[in-house]
């Protein structure tokens, strides 16, 4: 995600879990496969030759090896429960006038475009910034949480704004007006709300944007004390409908835990009531879609939450239901207790990371296979974040939601090559395309690893 506006979260550093041990580790790998002949867009060698199921990478002597002690399992939880609940506990915004205000003088210098790629005109950006009226912000300091899925946006608006559409990598999906996609039962502060009502100025735990009045409801002490004392419970498979409350949420969900019974969870998930107030109603995911927090941090479990993702469309900062890279990492651990910020920068940190920028591709893929652990490492680019899985010819492996791959022809760079959704690759895809090559690898661009967790 863009760093220019999201906040990046501070973990505890674990220093236990940066120690790089001398002795060999058994690392996954992949299992040959016939290459298939190329089909669709962004279909590279390694999308014919590599499963696209986590599963395959899975080794029979580790992949049901804890990779967090206890006590680093509840560190975590505790540090995600805290983050977590921020907005509740802060008291005060975090962002100035300034900050929130920027975007709107932003879109009024250069109008950007629209779906359809139309140009806006030069005073659409002011009439949103009339309809945000912040001249008094912040007009209003209420703890909420959101009842739906929804979004945090840039202005009080869901049409998209684009930059041109005709520079390489720009139009569809990257709508800068998108800071990122909220589930259910988020914690929220509203810090401002518009002229007409309809929209809150909100931050959460990752960052801050504005939210429809109607996807979010006002707490009191009543309905935040479950989130901060009991258990909470998380769903760990997507498009889990929650009859009782009329909404269909995913992983990356948290919710309170009210019950246990068998292999069956009851939860709460908040409503909004005709006052507008938030109350909590006991809903019962089917078997199997929900897991106590903290998961336990296996390369089974990774494998199984993360196989959830596999294949689904690429959306920026969560546009239309979909995930960017940092979403997928993000909604990835949740489960298991470890609650990483919203962008790839940030994520990078969490924990430390262990610098690769300044070794050559061989020795970068050497460092992340002696000392990365398969389901529980994060490789790291600017711009972009991706989780290591295991090997494939010598080579790393990468699970992550890559737009594309930078294409390039003599008179530089020209385009992308997309892929556009949730795969597995090498550090190396595109490298027998002409237009990428080996000159423009992501490989050739990855600085830091960070090991969330050591067995």
């Amino acid at each position: 995600m863009h760093d220019r506006i999201l906040r990046a979260c501070r973990f505890l550093p674990v220093l236990c879990l940066l120690l790089v041990t001398a002795c060999a580790r058994s690392v996954p790998i992949a299992p040959p496969v016939a290459p298939a002949p190329p089909s669709g867009r962004g279909e590279v060698k390694d999308l014919r030759v590599l499963p696209q199921d986590l599963n395959a990478y899975l080794q029979s002597n580790t992949a049901d090896r804890l990779l967090m002690t206890p006590e680093q399992r509840s560190m975590r939880m505790e540090e995600l429960r805290r983050t977590w609940l921020l907005p509740w506990t802060q008291g005060r915004p975090t962002y100035n006038r300034r900050q929130v205000d920027a975007i709107f003088r932003r879109y009024e210098k250069s109008p950007a475009y629209g779906r359809h790629g139309e140009r806006y005109s030069p005073g659409s950006a002011a009439a949103l910034a009339s309809l945000a009226d912040l001249r008094g912000y912040p007009n209003m300091l209420r703890k909420a949480v959101t009842v739906t899925n929804t979004n945090q946006r840039g202005m009080p608006t869901a049409t998209p704004r684009f930059a041109n559409p005709n520079l390489p990598g720009e139009g569809y999906p990257f709508d800068y007006l998108q800071h990122t996609s909220l589930p259910p039962g988020t914690p929220l502060l509203i810090t401002h709300v518009s002229r007409d009502g309809a929209w809150y100025l909100t931050e959460s735990a990752l960052t801050f944007g504005w939210v429809p009045a109607a996807d979010v409801a006002f707490v009191d002490e009543g309905v935040t004390g479950p989130f901060f004392s009991g258990r909470l419970g998380a769903l760990i498979k997507e498009h889990v409908v929650l009859p009782e409350v009329g909404v269909t949420a995913g992983v990356g969900t948290i919710l309170p835990l009210a019950g246990q019974a068998g292999g069956r969870l009851t939860l709460l998930a908040p409503v909004r009531e005709a006052s507008g107030a938030a109350r909590l109603v006991p809903v019962h995911p089917a078997p199997g879609t929900a897991a106590v927090m903290p998961m336990p941090l296996t390369p089974r479990n990774v494998a199984a939450v993360g196989n959830q993702f596999m294949g689904q469309p690429y959306g920026w900062g969560g546009l239309d239901g979909k995930r960017d890279c940092s979403a997928v990492t993000h909604d990835l651990f949740v489960p298991f207790g470890i609650y990483l910020p919203r962008n790839s920068g940030s994520q990078a940190a969490a924990g430390g990371a262990i610098p690769l920028g300044d070794m050559g591709n061989a020795q970068k893929e050497s460092t992340i296979l002696s000392q990365g652990v398969p389901f529980a490492t994060l490789i790291w680019m600017k711009g972009h974040i991706m989780v290591y899985v295991g090997q494939w010819q010598g080579h790393p492996l990468i699970f992550h939601a890559p737009w594309g791959l930078h294409t390039f022809g003599n008179g530089g760079r020209d385009g992308r090559l997309v892929i556009g959704r949730v795969v597995v690759t090498t550090l190396r895809p595109g490298e027998e395309v002409p237009a990428v090559g080996p000159q423009h690898l992501l490989l050739n661009r990855v600085r830091a690893m960070t090991i969330l967790a050591h067995p």
